[in-house]
């Protein structure tokens, strides 16, 4: 029987992955554990959560980032393990999640810590956004002009948080975004995020209402691109964001979607990608 270790945060959760994903893979035969992020400790030269040993873990799946202060610790005992046991390789947490992944297929884009080099940048072309590099559900994301107002948001945003991306608005996100769900090279779902009447972020955090939705030509043609450049980064199950011809961003440590896919169309996705990762590492 092949096993898989879930390294889960306390909480609270954004998403039901947490339980979805572990009854998937207990239902397709396979044994499961599942431990708490800060579980993570190294005894002589055995990594172990709790008392598993993740050096006999046929696969290890880490479910968000944990405790932020603890994070780079922890990632430099699991570099430790085969990177092949992981459904997601550990470097993709840090270089693949988030908002500067696969830079080709973003809008044009800028990032730093001078709020005069980033404003430099702007000009009335367009609106542009400003945003967070680390921040999640639309935390932080503000619509601004090449003004006064603009660059002021620029520096608030510098000052809270010391890094910041400036981003030219992409006109067709004014009708929402695509979340594209990518399990092992492949998109296995999607759904429409239509942003609120009085918000043009298209988080469901802030108020965005979810809608079944069917790629179109160009939609599956980008997102099938990023999904191939994910499983050749060792990257099984992620979530991209779209709206056709740009990506908006990656989430690989956490995607939801799944509870949302089958709230709109009943189907769980997820016995799917317990199958398609384990056809991924030729396990059984």
């Amino acid at each position: 029987m092949p096993n898989i270790l879930f390294l889960i945060g306390a909480g609270p959760h954004r998403n039901d992955n947490h339980l979805r994903l572990p009854k998937a893979f207990a239902d397709e035969g396979w044994q499961v554990a599942l431990a708490d992020h800060g579980d993570l400790h190294l005894e002589r030269d055995a990594v172990k959560a709790a008392a598993t040993n993740l050096g006999e873990c046929d696969l290890i799946w880490l479910l968000g980032f944990g405790e932020r202060r603890s994070f780079l610790d922890r990632v430099q005992l699991l570099r430790r393990i085969d990177q092949g046991r992981f459904v997601n390789a550990i470097d993709a947490y840090t270089y693949l999640h988030g908002k500067l992944a696969f830079l080709e297929h973003l809008p044009e884009t800028h990032a730093g810590s001078d709020a005069a080099r980033l404003i430099e940048r702007l000009d009335d072309r367009s609106d542009w956004i400003v945003k967070p590099s680390g921040a999640s559900f639309g935390q932080g994301v503000a619509r601004i002009r090449n003004n006064a107002d603009g660059h002021a948001k620029v520096r608030r945003t510098l000052r809270k948080l010391g890094f910041a991306i400036v981003q030219r608005y992409v006109e067709s996100a004014a009708h929402g975004e695509t979340r594209c769900l990518v399990a092992a090279g492949q998109v296995i779902g999607c759904y429409r995020r239509l942003p609120g009447t009085n918000d043009y972020r298209a988080n469901l955090a802030t108020g965005a209402a979810a809608a079944p939705h069917v790629l179109s030509a160009g939609e599956q043609t980008l997102a099938q691109a990023i999904a191939t450049q994910l499983r050749d980064a060792s990257i099984g199950f992620a979530a991209v964001d779209i709206a056709h011809p740009h990506l908006i961003e990656t989430n690989v440590a956490n995607p939801g979607g799944l509870g949302t896919i089958e709230a709109l169309s009943g189907e769980d996705l997820a016995p799917g990608v317990a199958r398609a990762i384990r056809e991924r590492h030729c396990i059984g």
